[in-house]
Protein backbone atom coordinates (compact mmCIF):
# COMPACT_ATOMS: atom_id res chain seq x y z
CA UNK A 1 0.00 0.00 0.00
CA UNK A 2 1.08 3.57 -0.63
CA UNK A 3 2.08 5.86 2.17
CA UNK A 4 -0.23 8.63 3.25
CA UNK A 5 1.32 12.07 2.89
CA UNK A 6 0.68 13.42 6.39
CA UNK A 7 1.90 16.90 5.47
CA UNK A 8 -0.58 17.06 2.59
CA UNK A 9 -3.43 15.89 4.84
CA UNK A 10 -2.57 18.53 7.45
CA UNK A 11 -2.34 21.13 4.71
CA UNK A 12 -5.75 20.11 3.36
CA UNK A 13 -7.26 20.36 6.85
CA UNK A 14 -5.91 23.90 7.23
CA UNK A 15 -7.28 24.83 3.81
CA UNK A 16 -10.68 23.45 4.76
CA UNK A 17 -10.64 25.49 7.94
CA UNK A 18 -9.77 28.57 5.89
CA UNK A 19 -12.37 28.24 3.15
CA UNK A 20 -15.37 26.69 4.87
CA UNK A 21 -17.99 28.95 6.40
CA UNK A 22 -19.02 28.29 9.99
CA UNK A 23 -22.20 26.61 8.73
CA UNK A 24 -20.18 24.41 6.39
CA UNK A 25 -17.82 23.43 9.21
CA UNK A 26 -20.80 22.32 11.31
CA UNK A 27 -22.25 20.36 8.38
CA UNK A 28 -18.83 18.79 7.70
CA UNK A 29 -18.52 17.62 11.31
CA UNK A 30 -22.06 16.20 11.29
CA UNK A 31 -21.37 14.29 8.09
CA UNK A 32 -18.13 12.91 9.56
CA UNK A 33 -20.08 11.74 12.63
CA UNK A 34 -22.64 10.02 10.41
CA UNK A 35 -19.87 8.36 8.41
CA UNK A 36 -18.39 7.00 11.66
CA UNK A 37 -21.79 5.59 12.69
CA UNK A 38 -22.59 4.14 9.26
CA UNK A 39 -19.19 3.23 7.85
CA UNK A 40 -20.41 0.16 5.97
CA UNK A 41 -23.22 2.12 4.30
CA UNK A 42 -20.78 4.75 3.02
CA UNK A 43 -18.33 2.19 1.65
CA UNK A 44 -20.98 0.15 -0.17
CA UNK A 45 -23.40 2.82 -1.44
CA UNK A 46 -23.44 4.88 -4.61
CA UNK A 47 -23.03 8.67 -4.51
CA UNK A 48 -26.76 8.98 -5.22
CA UNK A 49 -27.65 6.72 -2.28
CA UNK A 50 -25.32 8.66 0.00
CA UNK A 51 -26.80 12.00 -1.06
CA UNK A 52 -30.30 10.64 -0.55
CA UNK A 53 -29.34 9.38 2.92
CA UNK A 54 -27.82 12.72 3.89
CA UNK A 55 -30.91 14.65 2.76
CA UNK A 56 -33.75 12.26 3.61
CA UNK A 57 -32.44 10.56 6.75
CA UNK A 58 -30.08 13.17 8.21
CA UNK A 59 -32.15 16.14 7.05
CA UNK A 60 -29.27 18.05 5.47
CA UNK A 61 -29.87 20.54 2.68
CA UNK A 62 -28.96 19.13 -0.75
CA UNK A 63 -27.43 22.40 -2.00
CA UNK A 64 -25.33 22.77 1.15
CA UNK A 65 -24.01 19.24 0.76
CA UNK A 66 -23.16 19.85 -2.89
CA UNK A 67 -21.28 23.08 -2.12
CA UNK A 68 -19.38 21.45 0.74
CA UNK A 69 -18.38 18.42 -1.32
CA UNK A 70 -17.35 20.66 -4.20
CA UNK A 71 -14.98 22.61 -1.93
CA UNK A 72 -13.54 19.41 -0.48
CA UNK A 73 -12.98 18.02 -3.99
CA UNK A 74 -11.22 21.18 -5.14
CA UNK A 75 -8.85 21.05 -2.17
CA UNK A 76 -8.10 17.36 -2.66
CA UNK A 77 -7.28 17.96 -6.32
CA UNK A 78 -4.58 20.54 -5.47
Amino acid sequence: MGKINVNKNNSNKRKLDDILTEEEKVLYEKILEDIERNDKFYTTSSPEEITSHLTDVCGFNRDSIYKLFKKITLINEE
